[in-house]
């Protein structure tokens, strides 16, 4: 399939396993009308001239737009839930049947001929002719498909950032800070601080089990490891939801790119900032010194922070490959 090739609606497979339902029919209508046939959606036309095309209702805006509001399927109008989009032609370009439903957020689209309905179009369907190459040419390495590319690309940045920065500590495979064991001799023997507990020399203790005056800032750093954990999901989820969305070329209602970069790179920070106010305070009660950052995990959150930021930059990476002579022809 040629990249620059302008596709348009009459290229796709038009869907005619649909039915229309009139302006003045119940939603009660429809959604019997709907399982009748097995279908979700119903192209809603004026009563008097049925070639007329007023909306679309499916069977999501019945549940949201109707059962979620409290409201009746016998007395409501098809007219009172369904979404209004302008039909396309034969004649229309993909792009724009495309972006008529990402902005609506909605799945299919009426198809119209001498102003006659001829059936619907997906915006499933759509996404296999939609052109492929990006607005810019400044990615560092040539590919063939980019926007592939750089989805492969995200996931990873994306799935190493959680092993690097929130796995690793989970697992007490890295610490935060390093602190001679109370009683060893001459500091013989090091504990590691981690995420819930401190280790070493053969023993853990958690944090909850930490007695003396400054019990509740360990009970604090229980508490915050957990949500350390909650946050670190939800920021991964947030990239990889976004780098998917973009990849199908879905339109969505928030700035999930923004948003997972900095839950993900504040999160990290509010955690190693725990660890500094221990020292600050002298929790550990051990002198000047003998406390130190753990150099290990630290690296890894540092390597972890990289790689979030690499996840959302991506476009940087990649460019389209110029075809050749004998590509072109």
């Amino acid at each position: 399939m040629a990249k620059d090739k302008e596709f348009y609606v009459r290229d796709l497979a038009i869907d005619d396993e649909y039915d229309t339902i009139t302006a003045n029919k119940s939603v009660k209508d429809a959604a019997l009308k709907m399982k009748e046939l097995g279908i979700p959606d119903l192209v809603v036309v004026n009563k008097e001239d049925k070639k007329k095309v007023l909306g679309v209702i499916a069977d999501f805006d019945i549940v949201t737009g109707l059962v979620a509001e409290g409201l009746s399927a016998e007395t409501s109008k098809v007219t009172e839930i369904m979404y209004t989009i302008d039909p396309v032609t034969k004649d229309t370009p993909v792009s724009t049947a495309f972006s008529r439903m990402r902005d609506l957020d909605v799945s299919i689209i009426p198809v119209i001929e001498k102003d006659e309905l001829v059936g619907v179009a997906t915006i499933t369907d759509c996404w296999g002719f939609l052109p492929e190459k990006y607005e810019d040419q400044r990615g560092l390495i040539a590919v063939n498909n980019p926007r592939f590319a750089n989805y492969g690309f995200t996931i990873l940045m994306t799935l190493l950032y959680f092993c690097f920065g929130i796995l690793a500590p989970f697992a007490g495979f890295t610490g935060f800070i390093k602190a001679p064991t109370a009683g060893s001799a001459i500091g013989s023997q090091i504990t590691t601080y981690g995420l819930f507990d401190a280790r070493g020399g053969g023993f853990y203790i958690g944090y909850l089990e930490f007695q003396g005056t400054y019990s509740l800032m360990w009970l604090a750093m229980f508490l915050y490891g957990i949500i350390f954990l909650i946050l670190g999901i939800f920021s991964t989820w947030c990239i990889i939801h976004w780098s998917n969305a973009d990849y199908h070329l879905v339109k969505t209602d928030r700035n999930w790119q923004a948003l997972g970069l900095g839950v993900g790179i504040v999160n990290l920070l509010i955690e190693w900032g725990l660890f500094v106010i221990v020292i600050i305070l002298g929790i550990l009660r051990i002198s000047d010194g003998q406390i130190t950052l753990d150099i290990f995990g630290l690296l890894f959150s540092g390597l972890a922070i990289i790689f979030l930021i690499a996840a959302v930059s991506r476009d940087i990476l990649f460019r389209e490959s110029t075809p050749t002579t004998s590509e072109e022809g």
